[in-house]
């Protein structure tokens, strides 16, 4: 067959991939100049690895990233360092890494530690099919409600708030178990960046007599050169690309909101973060919601000497800070991380930041959302829809993109998947 995929991410280059080594005709079409993305990533001259746009790390029990990463001979290059997440909280940066964190977190009384390390247990614990009951209940409730007040206004809230603001309440309990499922101690990452992987997805997929038009938009007049189209582009897009869907399907896909990820790149010569790999900021007065220093996770040896920090957001559509240059924003920002290392004014010498947008990079995952969840199959008989939107339960993250896009595959071939 011949096969139209639209976008250039893990899930079209994932698809891509199988269908090009089961002698489909795959044409590529990507708007960017890369592959990659929300996981693309770049370079400055001087470093030896590139660096995602957005901060992105892989879990010991990403099985379909890390099984692609075996079959495509890269498995040398995969490593998972020590790393330490952590909580910002009451001008104080707490350990939470582990259960002896849990059970020493001192902002909380002993009681509501041993109940918070109890409830974590069983949610690590629970099975997805348990699991998925919980979408019909709002985390704020749930977690409120078993974990307690305090702990719920101290480590879940301002988690809640920072990343999904007025949508905060609705937000369903099955995908908070989902993030306390899928964590794991060990973080994972790729020798070179994960662009080493996209590259060699790319080769492969050329190899097998597929192509890729980079700077190239898809549009509908297309598809009467294909006999499928695999679209994983967001809904909005979609939407976009074929306006004649039918209005109760467009209103379905187009129901589920999005944030845009706004990541600012810190570079600096000295630490911002002494040990944390990733930092939660659990007070709202702060305009930011997390700090990741990947040069606590990767050697900074490969980005010339340099602390490579991203300061990370969350944000609607509409937000003024998705209109403000890196300077501006940095100029906001910095008060706020100076509370967080008082240094970071005369000793911390920034060299320089890069500012990223991800449009729609999060979608929000209402109550009932099982009945919004876009299928692979669409109103229109060649077209199969495959994006960030059905990953649900799970959150955003390469090695469901990955997944997804082996799905896709499948339906194209006629082979629909059982999710």
């Amino acid at each position: 067959m011949k096969i139209a995929i639209v976008g250039a991410g893990f899930t079209g280059l994932s698809a891509a991939y199988v269908l090009s080594r089961r002698k489909h005709q795959i044409t590529i079409f990507e708007k960017e100049a890369t592959v990659g993305g929300l996981a693309s990533g770049f370079k400055h001259k001087e470093w030896q690895w590139t660096i995602e746009k957005h901060y992105h790390h892989w879990f010991t029990n990403d099985s379909f990233a890390i099984n692609l990463i075996k079959e495509l001979k890269l498995s040398q290059k995969l490593f998972f360092p020590p790393s330490v997440t952590s909580i910002f909280y009451g001008n104080k940066i707490y350990p939470f890494n582990s259960p002896n964190d849990v059970i020493t977190f001192s902002p909380l009384s002993v009681k509501d530690r041993l109940r918070t390390g109890a409830m974590l247990l069983y949610l690590k614990l629970l099975p997805p099919s348990l699991a998925l009951n919980m979408e019909n209940e709002t985390a704020s409730n749930w977690l409120k409600k078993h974990f307690g007040e305090k702990a719920f206004q101290i480590l879940w809230q301002p988690l809640l708030i920072g990343k999904f603001g007025k949508f905060a309440d609705q937000v369903n309990m099955a995908w908070f178990w989902a993030r306390i499922k899928k964590r794991t101690p060990k973080l994972g990452y790729l020798e070179g960046g994960y662009h080493q992987l996209l590259e060699r997805m790319l080769e492969e997929i050329k190899a097998h007599g597929g192509e890729i038009k980079f700077n190239t938009p898809y549009t509908s007049d297309l598809d009467r050169s294909f006999d499928k189209i695999i679209f994983t582009a967001p809904s909005f897009a979609f939407i976009k690309t074929y306006p004649s869907l039918p209005d109760p399907y467009k209103r379905r896909i187009a129901s589920i909101p999005h944030l845009h990820a706004l990541n600012l790149l810190l570079i600096t010569e000295k630490k911002l973060l002494k040990k944390d790999y990733w930092l939660n900021i659990n007070d709202r007065k702060f305009p930011f919601i997390a700090l990741v220093t990947h040069t606590n996770l990767v050697d900074k040896k490969y980005y010339a000497g340099k602390n490579l920090t991203w300061v990370g957001n969350y944000l609607p559509p509409g937000h003024p800070f998705l209109k403000m240059s890196k300077e501006e924003l940095f100029a906001i920002y910095q008060p706020f991380l100076q509370k967080i290392n008082s240094n970071f004014n005369d000793k911390l010498q920034t060299i320089n930041c890069e500012l990223f947008l991800g449009p729609f990079a999060q979608p929000v995952f209402f109550t009932g959302y099982a009945k919004l969840k876009p299928d692979f199959r669409t109103p229109l008989r060649k077209v199969i829809l495959a994006n960030i939107d059905m990953v649900y339960p799970w959150d955003r993250g390469t090695n469901y993109a990955i997944e997804l896009g082996f799905k896709a595959a499948g339906e194209a071939e006629g082979f629909p998947s059982a999710d």
